[in-house]
């Protein structure tokens, strides 16, 4: 939650509640992802991720499943720049995205 300047844990857990977001919660690990629906296609957003990068790993394919049965079509997620290079071998690929604030 440090990294970002849009959610209070207030609001993560507000939606969570709500059944807008999903909790993975893992031993030492939790994911929290969304729904994104585009006009083409729906997506699987790994909105919050931390805890032991291994067990995150580890709950991945878990989480493809749930997707996939969802019929999305990709997963998107967004961090810091070092994220990329670590992911690469599972399947990750490098998107970049711009912003102004306003």
């Amino acid at each position: 939650m440090k990294y970002q300047d849009s959610y209070t844990i207030d609001h993560v857990e507000d939606k969570i509640s709500k059944g807008l977001f999903h909790l993975w919660p893992g031993k030492k690990s939790a994911l929290v992802t969304e729904f994104v629906i585009f006009p083409k296609h729906k997506v699987l957003n790994l909105l919050f991720c931390g805890g032991d990068y291994n067990e995150l790993t580890e709950m991945l394919p878990s989480i493809e499943v749930f997707a996939r049965a969802a019929e999305c079509k990709r997963l998107y997620g967004g961090g810091r720049k070092g994220w990329a290079r670590k992911l690469k071998h599972l399947g990750f690929e490098e998107e970049h995205m711009i912003r102004k604030e306003l």
